[in-house]
């Protein structure tokens, strides 16, 4: 298929009833444009498309363009379209080709290479590309497949590969999820007046804001082109001439202009950041600088896009997207909502202060508060210590946490890969701040294990003598209870803690809140597979979110964290369980009709056949449902975790999300379950819509 012209795309369109574009005609400059946009029709896919003359010649990838050059991602040719589809965003209607809802993931302009004309091209079957846009920079290769053409298979299958370049990176490194297209096409700014803290404070903690050590160093803007790097000092001093090895990394970044704001750190000899080191190792001819390394903790311009008025959690993650593996530049470390632990953290090292900054904030130049200055008082027995004997091993904590009091930290609860009980307190400690919310004044049951997986367990629910008077309470009666009972409430690190210690692994509160425990106020539908394997999960819980996002509710995934996957949706105030569990039920039937080998509603797990059980009976006043970043009681400490809908692909697995793991992941990329907490669906409007897709499926 060298290319058809545009009269197959128009004989497969009613352009009455698709918004798609007609045609389109090239505007007479040299410039060769592409798009890659994400198509969700009957099976999600991403389209692939380069500007030849007048159309772009398309390629549906399913898999999306690969970054790590040992993939080989199937492409297949599909009919040319119109040069205007590089703009296209919207919603083809049900009945028309290609139905179902276009975004633009990433456009931009590329040139050919390997050869460098189309027709030659299409004779080899190779393409080579080079690609700039937002997204997606360097280079790709579309290779024809060697067996396209034989019997039982298609001329227009071709493989799409990345070339080993700058922009390249591993399957296991993905590019951040951040809206590129909300940043400025600009040059690199030539001045730049640090942003720096206005304001001095003392230890919160707040899911809002990010913390990270304060360096002792020398804080430079670092500014990376194809013509040189520079090291830029407060004072204006270049000081790249000195540093010839932070100067050769950043020459490596996955970016050829990049603009950066950093300390320049070097350690003494207990490894800690010292003004005296520093001085020293730029003092030591010949390895003059050899020492010193670049702690870069934010990134103002890359590659054509002044960043600077993104939020700050997406800067952070663009500057570890930016920075491969360097060994004298790095992207310094953040902690996301708990600074009230971090700054104890930094005392124990000996280190006497802490930065805090808003993770929606916008780079600004001068003082800010938007960034404030915590001082701490360091340990001074920690002045002699090794950097990590002063912190203390992984796994040796204080044995109080306020008026919480640990026992049997060194217990192991998961025999299997070994973590103990002072593991799971440290982690709830971790994550409490993104934890809480979602705890937050609902009646609560615990599921405990006092000597861990292997042992005995039991539920319990009613707040006994054994509490505390400082525990919250609330008295609460299930559908089927004949008399209220005052359940626990967790609405502190405290309380969290206290829990774990008595060996609750896992925490299962109740969908509604008080005061208005007749009112959930989020839906759940409950993926699970018994015996069934994982990959009929994944397949159930794709088309019960394109289904969502066809009638426009929007539907949150996440992992069980044990064998299976949870889809919550956020509900209007005021709804009863009756109704919550209504819409479930429709939604259920849904997902066994369209895949009936697989799926059903059989309750009883010796009716099930193997298959998944689509649970819609959990909505109702009374059940629990495990929340997002409650540890599970199953071997390798798995975590319930909040997935976006672009990971639930074939490869996902719930034990991939961990107590180990779970926390850089959230620091990463925030909470993705924050939106359950808002105000949700009018579910009867809700429940119609639905009905009405339903009935023209």
């Amino acid at each position: 298929m060298d290319g058809d012209g545009l009269d197959r795309y128009q004989q497969k369109r009613d352009f009455t009833r698709t918004p798609e574009p007609t045609g389109g005609r090239a505007d007479g400059d040299a410039v060769l444009r592409f798009v890659v946009q994400r198509h969700d029709a009957r099976r999600l896919h991403y389209d692939f498309r380069l500007q030849v003359g007048d159309a772009l010649r398309s390629f549906a990838v399913p898999r999306g363009l690969p970054d790590d050059p040992d993939l080989r991602h199937l492409a297949v040719q599909t009919e040319d379209h119109p040069l205007d589809y590089v703009a296209f965003e919207g919603v083809i209607p049900k009945g028309e080709y290609g139905a179902g809802t276009m975004t633009i993931v990433d456009r931009g302009t590329y040139r050919l290479v390997e050869p460098d004309d189309w027709p030659q091209a299409m004779i080899d079957g190779k393409i080579g590309v080079v690609l700039a846009g937002r997204r997606y920079r360097g280079e790709w290769h579309l290779v024809r497949t060697k067996r396209a053409g034989e019997e039982g298979r298609r001329q227009n299958e071709w493989l799409l590969l990345k070339i080993r370049d700058r922009y390249a990176r591993a399957e296991d490194d993905p590019f951040p999820d951040v809206d590129l297209f909300a940043a400025t096409e600009a040059d690199p700014p030539t001045v730049v007046e640090p942003m720096r803290p206005a304001t001095t404070v003392e230890p919160f903690s707040d899911a809002d804001w990010l913390f990270e050590m304060r360096f002792t160093g020398r804080r430079v803007i670092a500014s990376v082109a194809p013509d040189g790097v520079r090291l830029v000092a407060a004072d204006g001093e270049d000081v790249a001439a000195a540093l010839p090895a932070v100067v050769r990394d950043l020459g490596r970044l996955r970016a050829e202009v990049a603009v950066l704001d950093g300390v320049l750190v070097a350690l003494d000899e207990y490894g800690r950041p010292s003004a005296r080191a520093f001085d020293a190792a730029l003092g030591d001819a010949p390895v003059r600088g050899q020492a010193i390394t670049f702690q870069a903790f934010d990134l103002l311009h890359t590659d054509g896009l002044d960043l600077r008025g993104l939020p700050l959690r997406d800067r952070k993650a663009l500057l570890r997207a930016t920075i491969p593996a360097l060994p004298t530049v790095c992207a310094a470390d953040a902690v996301a909502a708990g600074g009230e632990a971090f700054c104890a953290t930094v005392a124990r090292a000996g280190l006497d202060a802490v930065i805090a900054k808003h993770a929606a904030s916008r780079y600004t130049a001068g003082a800010s508060d938007e960034w404030r200055e915590i001082p701490v008082s360091p340990d001074e027995k920690a002045a002699s210590m090794n950097l990590d004997a002063a912190i203390g091993r992984p796994g040796k904590r204080s044995l109080r946490h306020g008026r919480v009091r640990f026992t049997n930290l060194d217990k192991v609860f998961w025999p299997d890969t070994g973590e103990t009980k002072g593991d799971l307190i440290a982690y709830y400690e971790r994550i409490a701040p993104f934890l809480l919310p979602h705890l937050a004044d609902r009646p609560l049951h615990m599921n405990r294990f006092p000597d861990g997986i292997t042992g005995k367990n039991f539920y319990q629910r009613k707040a006994n003598e054994q509490f505390p008077d400082w525990i919250d309470t609330v008295a609460a009666r299930g559908d089927r209870d004949r008399e209220a009972e005052e359940h626990p409430v967790c609405n502190s690190v405290e309380t969290l803690l206290w829990l774990a210690n008595l060996g609750s692994i896992d925490l299962h509160p109740w969908m509604s809140r008080r005061p208005h425990l007749e009112h959930p106020d989020f839906a759940v539908i409950d993926l699970d597979p018994k015996d069934a394997p994982f990959a009929h999960v994944i397949r159930i819980a794709k088309t019960l979110g394109t289904l969502l996002r066809a009638v426009e509710v929007p539907a949150y995934p996440k992992t069980s964290g044990a064998s299976g996957m949870h889809i919550v949706i956020p509900l209007a105030p005021g709804y009863t369980y009756e109704q919550s569990r209504m819409f479930c039920e429709v939604l259920a039937r849904f997902a066994v009709r369209a895949h009936r080998e697989i799926a059903t509603v059989e309750r009883s797990v010796g009716s099930r056949g193997g298959k998944v059980y689509v649970d819609y009976l959990q909505n109702a006043k009374g059940q629990t449902v495990v929340p997002a970043y409650v540890v599970r009681p199953v071997p390798g400490a798995t975590v319930s975790t909040p997935l976006a809908w672009d990971e639930v692909t074939s490869d996902l697995h719930p034990s991939q999300f961990t107590i180990h793991d779970v926390p850089a992941r959230v620091d990463a990329r925030g909470d993705l379950h924050r939106p359950v907490l808002e105000p949700g669906i009018d579910l009867l409007d809700a429940i119609a819509a639905l009905q009405r897709e339903i009935d023209t499926v």
